[in-house]
């Protein structure tokens, strides 16, 4: 062979194997914010819109698209699931889909160079791999397997065009999730994918950092409050229990989280020498929907006779720090219909009849306004006492008066166990839920007490 053919066929060779991990440009990426539609998360997914273009206008390319989940208006969009056909149709040009939270640090040239490293790869989908240490029940308790992998969303993760359109057609096919209950969209997305087709697992890539460093390409910011000033003394703690609880919970939590509150009220079936100042409330044996609705109303009552913004809700066994709580609450506006916690969903492949909801446990906050509307006669009374009370008022009934509620990954309805570890490296937790095989000191030592000094510190600068 001549060598000038030689010389051709070792050109052409070499170009094939450097095509596929040339940079990708920022045009051929659809970046996805999974949003909220309150103020203070509108105002944090714009800013993160407004980032990502500017880094594209530094490397001078034509920005990505960038698609705000809360802009769509497609029900349980926080589920992920609802949203690829509607990408698939409206984004055909895109490699790759990243999708992500209002609070996701993008360092766009370092997540453009990852997706370059695997871009010859068809169906594919990359994050910060998660797993189970044990079965739990915010998994269903599925059998422990560490080899499923979930992606952290607050690091973000993306998948292939190939990849999303095998999914979408799977969907399309009506081979969807048909579950009651969404409650980890992470986790339950990851399971969607695994039992597609393909059996695609996640691959794991650490420039998708938990935690900040040089090198990586995301990462999710720790959450910082609006406001400097953080007091308890605007809000009112309700505490569900009953007086089988009084001395195994309620003597416990007085020890820790409630000696931090300025204004609480527990709401039992019966008063006794344990818990002498209880609210007499009708209890049940589940549901509790009617407990709670008498919660609501004695609050209300409360709330504007000494002038309060907040109602906080717990169970007896919530476990709480108050400070983070409170800074919390400075980046929401008490003057408005809010309800903040948790979010699980009921059914949200049901388009006409599923919704979002507020887990209990968790504990939960509500507006004054909020609470004020709740109590309107006929507007959300029970349908029976034993009617699940967190599905019900802060979940149909808030979709019935129009009013979104608010998730804040801060929130937890279950034990720190329960969580992936580097999951909870990402985060400062506001609350934790069950005594169930835990020292409920111990958790609160550990993950809370720090936080909760600063409002005794506070105290007596504002008394000096």
């Amino acid at each position: 062979m001549p060598f000038i053919h030689i010389l051709h066929s070792l050109l052409f060779l070499l170009c094939l194997g450097t095509s596929d991990t040339s940079i990708l440009a920022p045009s051929d990426t659809t970046f996805i914010v999974l949003s909220q539609k309150d103020g203070y998360h509108i105002a944090h997914a714009d800013l993160l819109k407004k980032d990502i273009i500017e880094q594209a206008n530094i490397l001078d390319e034509d920005p990505p698209e960038i698609v705000l989940s809360h802009e769509l208006n497609i029900n349980g969009s926080w589920t992920i699931l609802p949203l690829l056909e509607h990408l698939l149709i409206t984004r055909r040009t895109s490699k790759w889909f990243f999708f992500c939270l209002e609070s996701t640090v993008i360092r766009l040239s370092k997540l453009l160079n990852v997706f370059s490293k695997y871009n010859h790869h068809k169906d594919l989908w990359i994050g910060h791999a998660l797993y189970d240490r044990e079965p739990t029940i915010i998994h269903h308790f599925a059998e422990h397997n560490k080899k499923l992998k979930y992606p952290h969303i607050a690091s973000g993760f993306a998948i292939t065009s190939a990849l999303m359109n095998s999914l979408v057609k799977k969907l399309i096919a009506g081979e969807g999730p048909k579950e009651d209950f969404s409650i980890d969209a992470s986790y339950e997305f990851a399971l969607f994918v695994l039992h597609g087709d393909k059996g695609v697992r996640l691959t794991h890539v650490p420039d998708l950092c938990i935690v900040s460093t040089s090198d990586c390409a995301t990462y999710p910011r720790f959450f910082h409050p609006c406001d400097s000033s953080v007091s308890s003394k605007n809000a009112y703690f309700a505490v569900k229990t009953c007086s089988k609880y009084h001395v195994e919970r309620i003597a416990v939590i007085k020890k820790l989280w409630t000696k931090h509150v300025e204004n609480i009220g527990y709401f039992s079936d019966a008063a006794d020498k344990h818990l002498l100042e209880a609210f007499i409330v009708p209890n049940t044996t589940h549901g509790h929907c009617e407990k709670t609705y008498n919660i609501l109303v004695e609050a209300d009552k409360i709330l504007k006779k000494s002038n309060l913004n907040w109602l906080v809700i717990s169970d007896d066994d919530t476990i709480f720090s108050v400070a983070r709580l409170m800074r919390l609450l400075t980046c929401y506006n008490p003057y408005i219909p809010l309800a903040i916690g948790e979010r699980y969903g009921f059914r949200l492949w049901d388009k006409l009849y599923g919704y979002d909801y507020l887990t209990g446990g968790a504990g939960l906050v509500l507006s004054k306004p909020l609470v004020h509307q709740l109590v309107q006669p006929g507007r959300c009374d029970c349908p029976s006492p034993t009617t699940p009370d967190d599905m019900y008022l802060f979940g149909a009934c808030l979709a019935r008066i129009g009013v979104q509620p608010i998730h804040s990954p801060l929130f937890h309805q279950a034990r720190p166990s329960d969580y992936a570890t580097a999951y909870l490296a990402s985060q400062e937790p506001i609350s934790f839920h069950k005594f169930w095989m835990i020292e409920p000191q111990t958790v609160y030592t550990e993950w809370f007490a720090e936080a909760d000094e600063s409002l005794i510190t506070t105290k007596r600068h504002t008394e000096l």
